[in-house]
């Protein structure tokens, strides 16, 4: 649209000079309004390219965190990817709203895909197992690597009363009580 508005000012300044001997000042006139044309059909094509790119950002985040009904009661939500401030609370309202949605007892948020766990993570992560305890629903952290180990011992976060499972395979058979406490 916008090549076709600025394809059309030479043609129309033509127009113009030959079958009606257009002052300068005329011409000028057209020539600023298939200026502005332009620029109104750049900005709205500019404002619907970015209402495209928020829509597919927002469906890539929820694609991002799935929360899987595993069986009656329990849930899980596994993590891969950086977390991020946007990304963290998207994992908290998914994970809340499917608990509010079918009384889950248990919900367990496995992070082995989550590459590294800093501050913001980790209290991120905090926040959603106390809102989802608030609600009614126990959380199990899975997936915790060496590494991740360290890093939150390191930035003293305190888990206690966290049921931690260094697996998912860990954090299932917890969940369906079956594992060796």
């Amino acid at each position: 649209a916008v090549a076709f508005v600025f394809a059309v000012k030479q043609p129309l300044a033509d127009l113009l000079r030959t079958h009606h001997a257009a002052a300068p000042a005329a011409l000028r006139a057209v020539d600023t309004w298939v200026d502005q044309m332009g620029m109104y059909a750049l900005d709205a094509f500019q404002r619907s390219r970015e209402q495209i790119i928020a829509r597919q950002q927002r469906e890539l985040l929820e694609l991002s965190t799935p929360v899987i009904s595993l069986w009656e009661g329990v849930l899980a939500l596994p993590l891969i990817g950086t977390l991020d401030s946007v990304r963290a609370q998207v994992v908290m309202e998914s994970l809340l709203d499917r608990i509010a949605a079918t009384h889950v007892h248990t919900a367990i948020i496995d992070i082995t895909g989550v590459p590294t766990v800093d501050t913001m993570v980790a209290q991120h992560l905090m926040k959603t197992i106390a809102a989802a305890r608030l609600m009614g629903a126990d959380c199990i952290l899975s997936g915790i690597r060496p590494q991740i180990a360290q890093t939150i011992v390191h930035l003293g976060v305190n888990l206690a009363g966290v049921v931690t499972k260094a697996t998912l395979a860990d954090a299932f058979l917890h969940a369906t009580g079956t594992a060796a406490d």
